[in-house]
């Protein structure tokens, strides 16, 4: 907007952008992406085990992830390779990705034996370094119900 003054006429016409809307609206946008961005995460639903450990010390690549739902689905970093013969879907695709970094994300419902199956074929697919995600231990039930010695 362009402005004259009737008393001064060497002031001339005011051709500046105001800035305080523009601030108004960027941070109004920031505000909406940062709540909205969580939310476009997608995955898939697994109930992790629980265990204490030392987290799994990622470097600057972002490892794969395999997961493995309830009923036994495979998934690699949220793609379905089959559920049945996991020799002729996993093995392939691990090898085509050249995945040298995983981690392991297993449902605490899923049979031992289909856990160390997808472990045997990651390890003869050529990964190198093994993470496996769980969920904390709640350390307030550790402190009432568990009889195990602490080291």
């Amino acid at each position: 907007m362009a402005f004259r003054f009737r008393d001064n006429d060497d002031l001339g016409d005011m051709a500046e952008i105001n800035v305080t809307p523009l601030v108004d609206v960027m941070l109004v946008l920031l505000i909406i992406f940062m709540v909205t961005a969580p939310m476009l995460t997608q995955g898939l639903d697994v109930s992790l085990p629980e265990a204490e450990g030392k987290s799994f010390e990622l470097a600057s690549n972002n490892p794969s992830k395999v997961t493995i739902n309830a009923v036994g689905g495979v998934y690699v970093d949220g793609v379905p390779v089959g559920s049945q013969d996991l020799e002729l879907s996993l093995l392939p695709t691990l090898r085509a990705k050249g995945i040298k970094r995983a981690l392991l994300e297993a449902d605490e419902g899923v049979p031992y034996g289909r856990v160390v199956a997808v472990l045997d074929i990651m390890n003869r697919a050529g990964v190198q370094q093994l993470g496996m995600i769980t969920k904390p231990a709640e350390r307030a039930a550790r402190r009432d119900g568990d009889a195990r010695p602490r080291r």
